[in-house]
């Protein structure tokens, strides 16, 4: 009699918890937006020479953006920027050396897209004379005043907006 009294309780209370939970509505919680987060590179990385920066990281299997997709944000030396959707190898998210390999590659796709869209295109550096400078050219993009070997990436910040994006921008200096 035991037996079939416990195993009547336990089909009533799984049939209840069907009702209920058929009756309840469950949502998930919406995305919250995150705090800025830094990622600094001391002595900065040139942006053209992709494996010489990886290489000269600390760390570079250190997972720094803990998500899998975000969007890059080029914004330096262009006048109309770039935003671009990326996706780290890793569903875990972007390790430091995976980020900067990605930074350094989308830079040179803008910096070619630059190139292939301009009607004016970029006076080559031995024809410059004493102005160094990159002229400004009327591509996709609108780049000016400096080569991909004259930029240095020093730090990237990343949030995560409210709609559940993450948006990546770069702080990044020329140096020639």
């Amino acid at each position: 009699m035991l037996p079939q009294v416990t195993l009547l309780v336990v089909v009533l209370v799984i049939a209840g918890t069907w009702w209920w939970l058929s009756r309840v509505r469950v949502t998930a919680q919406p995305p919250v937006a995150m705090m800025v987060q830094r990622i600094a590179f001391p002595g900065g990385i040139r942006v053209s020479d992709v494996e010489g920066a990886v290489t000269a990281l600390d760390k570079p299997d250190e997972i720094v953006i803990p998500f899998e997709h975000a969007v890059l944000v080029i914004d330096y030396p262009l006048s109309t920027p770039a935003s671009i959707p990326i996706s780290a190898a890793l569903p875990l998210g972007f390790t430091r050396g995976a980020l900067v390999k990605v930074i350094c590659e989308e830079y040179g796709h803008v910096y070619d897209a630059e190139e292939g869209t301009a009607a004016t295109k970029t006076i080559p550096l031995d024809e410059r004379g004493e102005r160094r400078a990159r002229n400004r050219t009327d591509g996709a993009y609108g780049i000016w005043g400096h080569d991909l070997d004259d930029l240095v990436l020093t730090a990237a910040r990343w949030a995560r907006q409210a709609n559940g994006m993450v948006q990546i921008e770069l702080h990044v200096e020329a140096r020639p």
